[in-house]
């Protein structure tokens, strides 16, 4: 198991190298679980960090399609490993997500805050253009939508 320290230096790698591959891939739910998002928020890349590995896997198998040891980026790695990202990104299909959007602007729901903030009752919604809550299953995306129907969400 990681200690604290090396999870933080994992996921400075992990940054790091989504940063330079330049796919517009998100990373959410650091530090423990990260988890990868795409460009459009709609699809949950399949793949996961074990240690110091980022394991691309086939679609919604466990078979793995590239295993990639985080750690510094140079040119060369990065022209063998983008084509086989990229055909890993076309190739397999990855889980449908779902966020909430408001139609005018496409701002997403990004948390909930509360009119009594001791009571965490009445609760709204928070609206940022980054880190959208991400639902994994359609009903629940579509039940907090019902829930604020007052502010036309739309599911995406």
């Amino acid at each position: 198991m990681l200690t604290n320290e090396e999870i933080s230096e994992r996921n400075g790698l992990l940054i790091e190298f989504i940063s330079t591959i330049n796919l517009g891939i998100h990373i959410i739910d650091l530090p423990h679980k990260p988890k990868m998002l795409s460009a459009d928020y709609t699809r949950q890349l399949s793949g996961y960090v074990k240690n110091f590995h980022l394991i691309l896997t086939k679609g919604t198998s466990d078979e793995v399609h590239l295993d990639i040891r985080l750690k510094p980026i140079n040119n060369m790695d990065l022209e063998v490993l983008l084509p086989q990202i990229l055909e890993w990104l076309v190739l397999y299909n990855h889980p449908k997500v779902y966020t909430l959007t408001l139609p005018e602007n496409g701002m997403f729901v990004t948390g909930f805050n509360h009119h009594n903030k001791i009571m965490k009752t009445n609760p709204y919604p928070v609206f940022a253009k980054f880190n959208p809550i991400v639902y994994y299953e359609l009903d629940r995306a579509e039940s907090t939508q019902e829930r604020f129907n007052e502010y036309d969400l739309i599911v995406k």
